[in-house]
């Protein structure tokens, strides 16, 4: 009954999947909703422009905004108190009139957002807590296999076909497991995946073979590590994997160019988070940025400190709002991610769907090091993975008098002298530290080498560690 309900399944061989379900969706909107088609001005839509999807976002948040005011006790807080009328939206600069929506609300209440009943919740999900705060979300049945009906378009997109194998590569952690409900969403579309969780390459490699493996997904840092530790024993491009998806992390280049070297394709990066519907945003073989569900949400990119809006690959926060969601609806929600809008269209075919800039960091996992310079864990990850050899990183920043102090301990494969050495380069280069070390205020930092495979695997790892007793971040 449940895969009846999924467009996907009933498309037919297309160029460009994920964009042609997208505008079904936009179609099947303006078909039902009479507000939609005054708005349009259109007695017909047999094929959507980028103005019709501007117009469908409009019109989707005019309605949610209306359904939260209506069920939310969060919501209906908030507009009570700042007067707004949904019909005001009518351009995408009102959309400023409405507040941000802030995720310490989100955590402390979550039973403030949900609005549906408990007993319609089809699953609840609490986040990994990366940032700090974990949140607990709800989705219900459709929320659900709209999720998976984006999933499984998305998949399409990358070639995917009824006769190939994902194999699912999440390590299991406690209240955050994907791998699951990956695999479920995958077998309810019609695709063939398995879920391989293990740490042991070995084990890994099997069941490539046994299962005729030819994609893969999962995180970053499992799969590099993986990928660093099986290309000493093992032919990877031997394997024709036709691509790897890598979600629910971080991709720093080095760490990309390390892994399409040892398996021979594609390895592009996926963004979302558990309050988006997890996965929402899609590198395609450009490589110049993600493709957005557009028919699920709605992004902005802001300035965080005055809340205007950024130019198209200006960088700011990223702001989403789910235009479609019963169980927690969110509307304006604050990523605290530094990405950037990019406008349509895109070399690899789409013609009517944004994507968003590579995310560049959180604003609120920054910190200051030397002279005041503001630091992300990505910055370091750059110029480490530049140096081929390194499985596992980890930047350590401590108090030394009145000087910094970063110890970087790096679990390196080949030679261990000429690693550091060309690690230490990479790290001195960077503006950075150069500026702490000329103020007089950083130490030389420390390269700790660590012999492959002394380090054990920690899902979602804090790769940056401030030891710092008292320090003003802001």
């Amino acid at each position: 009954m449940a895969r009846r309900h999924l467009d996907s399944r009933k498309m037919g061989q297309t160029e460009n999947p994920l964009e042609d379900w997208i505008h079904q969706q936009v179609i099947k909107e303006f078909n039902s909703s009479p507000e939609f088609r005054r708005s349009l001005g259109k007695d017909k839509l047999e094929s959507v422009t980028r103005e019709d999807l501007e117009a469908y976002h409009l019109h989707r948040f005019r309605e949610q905004l209306r359904y939260v005011m209506k069920e939310s006790i969060h919501y209906k807080k908030v507009m009570e108190e700042t007067g707004i009328d949904p019909s005001d939206i009518r351009t995408f600069d009102d959309l400023r009139k409405v507040p941000m929506t802030e995720p310490a609300d989100l955590a402390e209440q979550p039973f403030y957002f949900l609005c549906i009943s408990q007993g319609k919740v089809a699953r609840p999900f609490t986040t990994s807590g990366t940032s700090g705060q974990r949140k607990r979300i709800f989705f219900s049945r459709d929320d659900l296999l709209r999720i998976i009906d984006a999933i499984s378009a998305a998949l399409k997109n990358l070639g995917m076909t009824e006769e190939d194998t994902l194999q699912i590569m999440f390590p299991t952690i406690i209240s955050w497991d994907p791998g699951y409900m990956l695999d479920s969403a995958c077998k309810l579309a019609g695709f063939n995946s398995v879920v391989a969780s293990m740490v042991e390459v070995d084990e890994q490699i099997e069941t490539m073979t046994k299962n005729g493996t030819s994609l893969l997904i999962g995180l970053p840092s499992f799969i590099y590590r993986i990928s660093m530790l099986a290309k000493e024993k093992y032919d990877l491009r031997s394997f024709g994997i036709k691509a790897i998806i890598l979600a629910a992390e971080p991709l720093p280049e080095g760490m990309r160019r390390e892994i399409q070297d040892a398996w021979g394709c594609k390895a592009l990066g996926v963004y979302g988070m558990t309050e988006m519907g997890l996965a929402n945003a899609i590198e395609c073989v450009t490589q110049d940025g993600l493709h957005v569900d557009e028919a699920d949400l709605l992004f902005e990119i802001v300035d965080p400190e005055t809340g205007e809006h950024c130019s198209p690959r200006e960088e700011g926060e990223l702001l989403f709002t789910s235009l479609n969601a019963q169980a927690t609806p969110l509307i304006r929600y604050r990523t605290y991610d530094i990405s950037s809008f990019i406008p349509p269209d895109c070399d690899c075919g789409f013609k009517t769907i944004a994507k968003i800039g590579k995310i560049q960091g959180r604003r609120d996992m920054q910190t200051k090091i030397g002279f005041g310079e503001k630091v992300y864990p990505l910055l370091f990850e750059e110029a480490i993975l530049s140096v081929s050899g390194v499985i596992s990183y980890q930047t350590i920043i401590e108090k030394a008098d009145f000087r910094d102090r970063l110890t970087f301990r790096i679990e390196f494969q080949g030679n261990q002298e000429e690693g550091r050495r060309k690690i230490e380069e990479a790290i001195l280069s960077l503006d950075e530290i150069q500026s702490g070390l000329e103020n007089d205020l950083l130490e030389s930092p420390v390269i700790e080498m660590l012999e492959p495979g002394s380090v054990e695997y920690v899902p979602k790892s804090a790769l940056l560690v401030d030891r710092r007793d008292v320090y003003e971040n802001e």
